[in-house]
């Protein structure tokens, strides 16, 4: 998938943050979706970020998709690197 967010880092964390995200599937149907969240930074260099995704439009199988999911994800902004989990409902 493709991110792309704005992050307000003041006031003090946890840091708010919006955008837009694109899920392609493998046959290279794909959804979008708009999410907002927080992202909380640890002292060992680690954020806890969580996030809530609605989908708003999508191509191929994903054409008429609408649903909800939360992302919760580990992430090691020195590293690039992050682990994240989705629960939701996609229907199409």
């Amino acid at each position: 998938f493709v991110a792309l967010s704005t992050v307000t880092i003041s006031p003090p964390p946890p840091f708010k943050f919006s955008g837009e995200d694109t899920f392609t599937a493998d046959n290279v149907d794909l959804f979008t979706t708009t999410f907002t969240g927080t992202s909380t930074p640890n002292a060992d260099g680690t954020s806890v970020v969580e996030m809530t995704h609605t989908i708003v439009g999508g191509t191929g199988k994903f054409e008429k998709a609408t649903g909800s999911f939360v992302g919760n994800a580990v992430a090691n902004l020195s590293k690039l690197t992050g682990e994240i989990t989705y629960k939701g409902t996609i229907t199409y």
